[in-house]
């Protein structure tokens, strides 16, 4: 099983937020992460009794610049019996837990049924990571939901979630487009393969909710609004909805649906969405413009504007604001409900409704937001003034059988609250596996007798090295923390030391170390934005390449100490990596999408070269003298037996390919073969033809998902680094 959640901001299904507020890595543990503050600062906030243990099956030693963990059986098994397999490597890679690390984290909806909350969010750093959290209190106690994987991709967020008498279900999307969830009960959910037919390429979905029948979703696909329909909220039917404008959200009562559009239009059908019709709301009580709200709660349907009352003296009028509410029993004829006429009024945030009520959240002239519940629409109670210190700022709300659920975000990450409900927010960090610790392996480099895994830590950029796969040193320096998220992506060593190259926020980020132990930054020759992804030594000396977003980066050094940039064909596209051939390098990486290849003789000036005819961008090479293997999306493998001049590329039997390796017998690639969950390993002398070996043994194979994400050759063997579901591993084993 597998705990996801999802990304973006998006209109809630049973009422409305108004604000707006490397592939192939190993990501250790994904967190919970929050959003860069500006100018790429911040404060990274830490709960004692959360950090990481200093080992497990490990002897800690202490050592000059960090600590060196020893793992005690040797990836024999670890624990799982006799047979050969990876060994957990969660403490040895150990990091603590943090809200702020580097990780893009919100919640975008909530949902309430009886006793049971709901709220699905995301958080995102080299690639999404959906997760749905879920109190079954009416608010006072959360956990993670767990998730039993029956479809999509690791990388589908659901978006909108609705909770219905007999089922609840949540739609977002993914790679593969719109993504599914359904439970039964709100706290154990299945991710569901979307089918066929029913969801398009293009497909955005934006707003779903709970019918008699089922279920309806409306969206878009290239502006033309689009509704969904399921009685199970797992098989969907797809037909054009016959309403103008674009649909921003939906609401429900028994059989009949309204739609409001992003003008602020409502839109009725009763036949399940065959036909549709304007559906007017009156001004009232000193409301203008569009509807800026639409939800479902007891009664049916209800509406909001803003509005805005004039006082005092004909002399000295005064003006302040208002929100009027309107309601309708089936969509048709609309009344005048209620208002919410405070002085210090600004404007409406949120209207969430469930069986329970209304709820709506209304910042206030002072700075404060208020937190309003309503039974039937037509009395409102204030739950509580809310501070929005910290950048907090919430957009969702729904009404709690005690309360009111809110949920936004603030400068350290997602904001969930439950004002009558409980006292205070609700500490993500208090959520038994909410909120995890920031660790990835982007790649394994050896060179020098020593193996470094390059990647980041709470959001600062980490190295780690061993010289025998079982000690395993985290490295210091001045250069691995600092203002903003680093992360490294690649390293290489050379006659004067090592280069590891990454990002620091926005920028390009370079490091140098005599040693592997200590790293210090050096100035790059562009202060432009971007990043690096790769490095190599070559004959012509170090070579780093990355890019802008919109060109390649390529910079090269003699020394370490002094670089500069690289010059001709430079104009477009990114560069991933970089390999050194007998007299030269060779980088590969993508242009507008398609396989692109550069090559070079002294690091200083590129040629665009001829790319292998394969789908998708190239996002690693090795090498080994002359002949390079690069790897990308999917199952394909290009070869080049010419230094880059040529190249031919083929397939193999995988569903992704993450990790490669040069060794002394020739070439390893590390993936998922196709139709499994487990590890595979594929070997070739020469790239031309490729043995896959699966290996059976713990962490490797068997219940759940296993794979390999790193590989560096060490001595006549190799060492890995993997998952086993959400846990890290290492593996040592000989050479195929």
């Amino acid at each position: 099983m597998r705990v996801r959640a999802a990304d973006g901001e998006g209109p809630q299904a049973s009422g409305e937020g108004l604000q707006a507020s490397a592939e192939g890595a190993l990501v250790f543990d994904r967190p919970q992460g929050a959003p860069t503050p500006p100018e790429g600062g911040g404060t990274r906030v830490f709960r004692p009794g959360l950090r990481s243990g200093i080992a497990v099956a490990a002897v800690a030693v202490l050592v000059a610049g960090g600590v060196t963990y020893l793992v005690r059986d040797g990836g024999k098994g670890g624990g799982h019996g006799d047979a050969p397999g990876a060994e957990a490597a969660d403490k040895v890679f150990a990091v603590p837990a943090a809200l702020y690390d580097g990780h893009q984290q919100t919640i975008t909806a909530v949902a309430v049924h009886g006793d049971t909350a709901v709220t699905v969010g995301s958080e995102t750093v080299d690639a999404p990571r959906g997760q749905i959290l879920v109190s079954s209190d009416g608010g006072k106690a959360w956990s993670t939901a767990k998730v039993k994987d029956e479809g999509g991709t690791g990388q589908d967020v659901p978006e909108v979630v609705a909770a219905g008498d007999r089922a609840w279900a949540a739609l977002g999307r993914g790679p593969g487009g719109v993504a599914v969830w359904t439970s039964a009960d709100g706290r154990t959910w299945t991710h569901r393969a979307p089918g066929t037919g029913a969801f398009n390429a293009g497909d955005q979905v934006t707003g779903v909710a709970a019918t008699s029948a089922g279920f309806a979703a409306v969206g878009t696909n290239q502006g033309a609004a689009v509704l969904w329909t399921s009685p199970d909220g797992v098989a969907w039917q797809r037909q054009q909805a016959g309403l103008q404008g674009k649909p921003v959200s939906i609401a429900a009562s028994g059989a009949t649906l309204v739609v409001r559009n992003d003008k602020g239009d409502l839109w009725r059908s009763a036949d399940g969405g065959r036909t549709w019709a304007r559906a007017e709301v009156p001004q009232s009580d000193g409301s203008y413009g569009p509807v800026v709200a639409l939800t479902a709660g007891p009664g049916g349907f209800f509406a909001a504007r803003e509005g805005r009352r004039t006082g005092g003296s004909s002399k000295n009028p005064k003006k302040r604001a208002l929100a009027v509410f309107f309601r309708s029993s089936d969509g048709v004829g609309w009344t005048r409900s209620s208002t919410i006429d405070r002085r210090t009024y600004s404007s409406l945030a949120a209207l969430g409704g469930s069986d329970a009520g209304l709820a709506a959240l209304t910042p206030l002239s002072d700075g404060r937001v208020a937190a309003q519940r309503s039974k039937d629409g037509v009395n409102w109670e204030s739950v509580e003034r809310l501070g929005t210190d910290q950048g907090r700022e919430a957009g969702a709300a729904a009404a709690l059988p005690q309360g009111v659920l809110l949920a936004g975000h603030q400068n350290s990450g997602a904001y969930l609250a439950a004002p009558g409900a409980r006292h205070g927010d609700i500490d993500l960090l208090s959520i038994p596996g909410a909120v995890t610790p920031d660790r990835t392996i982007r790649r394994l480099v050896s060179g020098n007798g020593v193996t470094l895994a390059v990647g980041s830590g709470a959001g600062e950029a980490a190295v780690w090295t061993t010289r025998d796969g079982k000690a395993w040193t985290r490295a210091g320096g001045t250069g691995l923390t600092g203002p903003g998220v680093q992360r490294l992506a690649g390293a290489a060593f050379g006659p004067k030391g090592w280069v590891a190259a990454g990002r620091s926020a926005a920028k390009p980020l370079l490091l140098t170390s005599a040693d592997a132990n200590a790293w210090n930054p050096v100035a790059g020759p562009s202060g432009d934005d971007g990043e690096l992804a790769g490095a190599a030594y070559g004959q012509a000396g170090y070579v780093v390449v990355g890019s802008t977003g919109k060109a390649p980066i390529a910079w090269r050094s003699d020394d370490l100490a002094q670089w500069t940039a690289g010059s001709g064909d430079l104009q477009d596209g990114k560069m991933h990596d970089v390999a050194a051939v007998t007299k030269g390098y060779v980088a590969v990486g993508e242009r507008n999408g398609a396989p692109a290849v550069w090559t070079s003789d002294d690091g200083a000036k590129w040629t665009s070269g001829q790319a292998p005819q394969a789908q998708g961008p190239l996002t690693r090479v090795v090498a080994r003298g002359d002949t390079l293997v690069a790897t990308g999306a999917g199952n394909a493998v290009a070869v080049s037996s010419d230094a880059g001049r040529t190249w031919r590329a083929q397939t193999v039997q995988a569903s992704a390919l993450v990790a490669s390796v040069a060794t002394p017998k020739g070439f390893v690639l590390a993936g998922t073969p196709a139709g499994t969950d487990d590890v595979a390993l594929w070997s070739s002398p020469d790239g031309a033809a490729w043995r896959m070996t699966r290996p059976r043994g713990a962490r490797l194979a068997g219940d759940g998902s296993q794979r390999l994400t790193g590989l560096a050759a060490l001595g006549q063997g190799l060492v890995a680094t993997g998952m086993d579901g959400d846990t890290p591993t290492l593996w040592r084993t000989a050479l195929p």
